[in-house]
């Protein structure tokens, strides 16, 4: 099930849907390229964040450093990386 999309504006402290601190997280998920059964490359795909937003935190999914404003859609986080936090 997804959300209407979220817009966080971190330059407007004052904004309802404003974070104060943009934490990282150190999860990364990595791609890892295999041919005939050997492991040829690999690289991150994406990165977990944490923003702080009023008292609670927003774990953010990216592939793209976060900046002042970020946008998306709220969805659930896999088991995998709920188990992780």
């Amino acid at each position: 099930m997804h959300s209407p999309p979220l817009r966080l504006d971190g330059s407007d402290p004052n904004s309802a849907e404003s974070y104060s601190k943009v934490f990282d997280t150190g999860l990364q998920e990595i791609e890892v390229e295999i041919r005939k059964g050997v492991e040829e490359n690999r690289k991150v795909s994406c990165g977990y964040c944490a923003l702080l937003v009023g008292d609670r935190y927003l774990m953010v999914k990216s592939s793209k450093p976060i900046s002042e404003t970020t946008s998306g859609e709220l969805v659930l986080i896999s088991g995998d990386i709920f188990n992780h936090m």
